[in-house]
């Protein structure tokens, strides 16, 4: 079989046997794909720390007909978010990173504009150490991408347009945002603020948008929007939603 060549992310590795590695890995030619790295954990040579989650490689494998998992024959390091990822922060945010693309983007399925989101929002994550601004962005546009994104300007009930500067309500069983008359009780409350910001970062660069009063409590209505509509899809919950819910 030929030997294919593709710049990829990492998502994953996982212990195999007794030396080899399964990676899970997100290429932008062909997507969401599985493979077996023979004797990674034994030899250095062939794949160094290029496996290290979310490092951006270029890698050679060979796909054999009638198997799910490729094999992986060498991995070369473009660059690595390992030093970043020392910040207990960003490794969580990063693991949240990676768990998404692994959960929402279908195998063998090329998506060049979420490869493209992922180095992104990693670079982000890596040059200013915050994860707020970075985070919300990724989830917007991962929900975007994936076409689960409603309108953010009517009411998904009764098609009344929601007025600029304020609020909307959400809940998991809702298609999408609700107006005040439509709202009931048990929905969450997404802000004016949230709302413009939503905006500005469906047509923005993640790069000109303000690092200025990021915090954790800043469109944390947002993303609990956009992380409800995830789960929905996925009919499931994301296990790193929870760890990043618990930092300060």
């Amino acid at each position: 079989m030929p030997v294919r060549e593709a710049e990829a992310i990492i998502l994953r590795t996982y212990a195999s046997g007794e030396a080899d590695k399964l990676v899970s890995f997100f290429s932008r030619e062909g997507g969401r794909t599985r493979g077996v790295a023979p004797n990674a954990r034994r030899s250095l040579r062939r794949f160094g720390s290029s496996l290290e989650p979310l490092s951006h490689v270029r890698l050679r494998y060979v796909e054999h007909q009638n198997r799910d998992l490729v094999r992986l024959e060498s991995c070369e390091l473009v660059q690595s978010f390992f030093e970043a990822q020392s910040s207990y922060e960003v490794a969580v945010a990063s693991a949240y990173i990676a768990e998404v693309c692994e959960q929402l983007l279908p195998e063998r399925e090329a998506n060049d504009a979420f490869f493209r989101l992922v180095l992104l929002v990693m670079n982000e994550l890596r040059r200013t150490g915050g994860i707020w601004r970075p985070l919300t962005y990724f989830d917007l546009w991962a929900v975007q991408l994936a076409g689960m994104l409603p309108s953010l300007e009517a009411c998904c009930r009764c098609r009344a347009r929601l007025e600029q500067g304020a609020a909307a309500w959400f809940r998991p069983e809702a298609e999408g945002l609700l107006c005040s008359l439509c709202r009931s009780r048990g929905c969450s409350q997404l802000s004016a603020d949230s709302r413009r910001l939503a905006h500005n970062m469906l047509g923005n660069s993640l790069l000109t948008i303000s690092e200025q009063g990021w915090s954790k409590e800043r469109a944390a209505d947002l993303r609990h929007f956009l992380g409800q509509r995830m789960e929905r899809h996925l009919e499931r919950k994301l296990l790193t939603g929870s760890a990043l819910q618990s930092l300060p």
